[in-house]
């Protein structure tokens, strides 16, 4: 948000502010990563996970969710964020977007961000382009978020889905 206290970003496709509806701000190799609160359905322990043999790098493996197996993704791999290493927590996101259940391993999670909290800045010309921009909330005692594009990353998902062997 800028000092007036309007948005500076907003989301893609939608047209609506990137932070109006609160964020879920988690940990992923050492940096403070925040998505729309929306499409977090729940933060669950991956315990167990089944790897899957040959799988997409994307693909980390199975988890049980209440006795449905869910895809477990390394995020960083699916929005291209570089050569990150691959979370070692224990701790999944369960993104729930337009009928597509999948899980993301991250780190841990920080905290969930209200509507509002924080000042918006918009994605620097270095930032990738999964990133909206940077929130910046230590004047209400939290920390940097690096803001991700939601609905780039369902459009991943769904990328992702569908491939095939013919895709490689």
């Amino acid at each position: 948000m800028a000092a007036t206290g309007t948005p500076v970003s907003t989301a893609r496709s939608t047209g609506t502010p990137a932070h109006d509806s609160g964020l879920c701000a988690f940990w992923l190799a050492g940096r403070c990563f925040g998505l729309d609160v929306r499409w977090v359905g729940e933060v669950v322990a991956l315990d167990a996970m089944t790897r899957v043999p040959n799988a997409r790098p994307a693909i980390r493996g199975l988890f049980n969710l209440r006795g449905e197996p869910v895809v477990v993704l390394d995020l960083s791999e699916i929005l291209e964020l570089g050569d990150r290493d691959r979370p070692s927590g224990k701790v999944g996101l369960v993104l729930r977007m337009s009928g597509l259940t999948a899980v993301v391993q991250v780190e841990r999670v920080e905290s969930i961000l209200p509507p509002g909290r924080g000042e918006l800045a918009a994605r620097g010309d270095g930032e990738h382009r999964a990133v909206v921009g940077i929130l910046d909330d230590r004047a209400a005692g939290g920390r940097i978020v690096t803001v991700l594009d939601s609905e780039l990353l369902f459009e991943r998902l769904q990328a992702l889905r569908y491939l095939t062997d013919a895709d490689d």
